[in-house]
């Protein structure tokens, strides 16, 4: 679902929405990620104590066990963290389109290489995602207890 959501995008911005700058593509890409990444995992959870009696079937104890799953998952230390960065393949199209494009990064990536540069800050955007997502693990920790 992440992957198809970054394709979508990228397939919009070579059609290139007038009167606004590509990077907008990835920001939606990068919001749409999250918030697919934290709900898809949830959706998994709590379908998994339903169907698999895991988490001793209790759906509250699934849900609870999200944030802190996720919170570690930039780090490699689970699975999760596997499955995020391998969504990484598919914004990676859509990232450096919208930064090679880009008013607004345009004076961030002149000093680089052609070729560099927008895989660089392409690559900064997707860490930067990363840290979001745990810093959003560790906010939801924090509110739950």
């Amino acid at each position: 679902m992440i992957n198809y959501v970054s394709l979508f995008l990228y397939a919009l911005s070579i059609n290139q929405m007038r009167g606004r700058d590509l990077i907008v593509f990835a920001a939606t890409d990068v919001v749409a990620r999250l918030a697919l990444f934290f709900g898809l995992h949830t959706l998994v959870y709590v379908l998994s104590a339903d169907w698999y009696d895991s988490f001793g079937g209790d759906r509250l104890i699934a849900i609870s066990v999200v944030a802190p799953t996720l919170a570690r998952s930039a780090y490699f230390e689970n699975v999760s963290g596997v499955y995020f960065y391998a969504t990484f393949v598919s914004a990676m199209p859509l990232y450096v389109t919208a930064i090679r494009q880009s008013n607004v990064l345009r004076k961030a990536v002149e000093p680089l290489p052609f070729v560099v540069g927008p895989f660089f800050l392409a690559a900064a955007i997707f860490v930067a995602t990363a840290f979001l997502i745990t810093i959003l693990a560790e906010a939801i920790l924090r509110i739950q207890g």
